[in-house]
């Protein structure tokens, strides 16, 4: 090292900066370790967009009649999440699963489940279908704006 690359011990970016390449050369940062910082961050990203359970049926112990020419038994859902209410309905029948958007928006509205996921989008009123779910899912609901809903994982 010649003297001109000595930090002086008046300048303290200057030592951090040695202090820090010493430190690379002897003792890197394990791969894993930045990929599961780098998660840690986008999950805290996620976490401002994930929607709040605050109504479930089930719960409750009731069923919702929707209205048909037959009576179907429904699990009714209800999240919130910046400013907006997803209403959800699971049918058993045919593995239906309904949803309006409140205040309704254009939004594209993806089911995700343990299969390949299923897209839409949420008509004037806000609301969707997606037939044929199965097992856990969750709804991903993105505002035309660019806000994104995301719900927990739901099992039924």
């Amino acid at each position: 090292m010649t003297p001109d690359q000595t930090p002086s011990i008046h300048d303290d970016d200057g030592l951090l900066l040695h202090l820090s390449r010493a430190l690379d050369a002897l003792d890197p940062v394990p791969a894993d370790a930045v990929a599961a910082a780098r998660s840690a961050l986008q999950l805290g990203r996620a976490d401002e967009a994930l929607a709040e359970l605050v109504y479930d049926s089930l719960q409750e112990g009731t069923a919702v009649a929707m209205r048909t020419d037959l009576l179907l038994e429904a699990r009714s859902l209800e999240f919130v999440a910046g400013g907006y209410r997803l209403d959800v309905e699971l049918v058993d029948d045919d593995g239906a699963v309904l949803g309006q958007l409140d205040p309704a928006a254009a939004a594209t509205v993806v089911l995700e489940t343990e299969g390949p996921a299923q897209q839409t989008t949420a008509d004037h009123l806000g609301r969707f279908r997606f037939t044929g779910a199965r097992g856990p899912l969750r709804l991903r609901v993105t505002v035309d704006s660019g806000q994104v809903i995301l719900t927990p994982w739901i099992t039924w």
